[in-house]
């Protein structure tokens, strides 16, 4: 009778050892799965915070390519790159003035000229508080949404240090 009793348990063994190899296995298949998916989140959210991160220097750390730019009637072929100071974070009214003149018009090419072309983007720049805002440009994704990304950095506006605030988003 002990022989017959061997046998059984031998069969449960291998049914519960069989079932948990599944269970792991299809655990397993399922997060393989899901690591493309996550990853392929990653790098566009990387790609992204690059783009805002090479637009904000561009602004922020050039006077633009040709450097008097703001004196041409309009943003086309003619300008390869767009800045908004005259020193290193010494913001230029008159090239402010020109960037918010042209939004209208010429966002998609300032984008371009940003390297931003796969993003929307806008930039606010306001006082320390956040109270008065000074200049507003692109557009604003509203806060809504998960592939977005904003950051703050200083400049100095008529001697007077601001927030220069770039949210960008996917579409």
């Amino acid at each position: 009778m002990s022989a017959r009793l061997k046998g059984q348990i031998w069969a449960v063994d291998f049914l519960s050892g069989f079932l948990a190899m599944c269970f792991i296995l299809l655990i397993y298949l399922l997060l393989w799965n899901s690591i493309p998916l996550r990853w392929a989140l990653v790098s566009a959210h990387d790609s992204m915070e690059s783009s805002a991160y090479f637009a904000s220097e561009s602004l922020l750390a050039t006077s633009g390519e040709p450097e008097s730019w703001e004196m041409l009637p309009n943003i086309d072929g003619n300008v390869s790159a767009i800045g908004l100071v005259n020193g290193r974070n010494e913001l230029s009214r008159i090239k402010l003035d020109k960037l918010i003149s042209e939004n209208a018009t010429a966002y998609s090419t300032i984008k371009a000229r940003l390297g931003m072309q796969r993003y929307d983007f806008g930039m606010r720049i306001t006082d320390l508080n956040g109270n008065v805002v000074h200049y507003e440009f692109g557009r604003f994704s509203g806060g809504g949404l998960n592939n977005s990304l904003s950051f703050d950095r200083l400049a100095i506006l008529d001697q007077t240090p601001v927030i220069v605030h770039l949210e960008v988003w996917g579409k």
